[in-house]
């Protein structure tokens, strides 16, 4: 019998001070929104964590390790962007995040009745738009020079997906 990787569940407030400290590691928030580079107001996060439209915390071995949702939605086009943070660095690379972007992005056009789901990373992280290519999204295009990393521009390549691309 196969242990599952990650389980999916509703967010507790006990998370949010954990994922407020996978933010504030350099490796983690390097890959994240440009507003995350400073937090100076941490009830942002919570409220964004809290009161989200579509919020799941990942686990490993009933730990929390991360989140992962749909934001941004556009209810009217049946949109959302697809997002994910993993903060456990041991368990990168080890197949959560393809489990989760699929759980996810099912759950998106199945239960929500989403049309279309984007998404967009930053083009270094070259994990996360494997995940994405594993799970279907397509190359939309690229905001070039859009985040500055490390004393350099770099681009953000935007993706996304269609009920009918969702790769099981």
């Amino acid at each position: 019998m196969r242990k599952e990787l990650f389980q999916l569940r509703n967010l507790k407030q006990s998370d949010v001070k954990e994922y407020i400290n996978f933010l504030l590691d350099p490796d983690v928030n390097i890959w994240l929104e440009d507003e995350v580079q400073s937090i100076k107001d941490f009830s942002n996060i919570e409220n964004y964590l809290m009161y989200g439209w579509y919020r799941q915390a990942i686990e490993h071995e009933k730990k929390f390790i991360g989140v992962s949702g749909l934001d941004l939605v556009n209810k009217k086009n049946k949109v959302a962007r697809f997002f994910i943070v993993i903060g456990k660095k041991d368990l990168w690379g080890k197949g959560i995040g393809s489990g989760v972007i699929k759980s996810i992005v099912n759950y998106g056009f199945k239960e929500l009745q989403l049309r279309k789901i984007n998404s967009d990373f930053l083009t270094p992280n070259e994990a996360v738009k494997i995940i994405h290519e594993k799970a279907g999204f397509q190359h939309e295009g690229f905001l070039r020079k859009d985040s500055y990393r490390n004393n350099i521009w770099i681009d953000r390549e935007i993706v996304s997906i269609f009920a009918d691309e969702l790769n099981s």
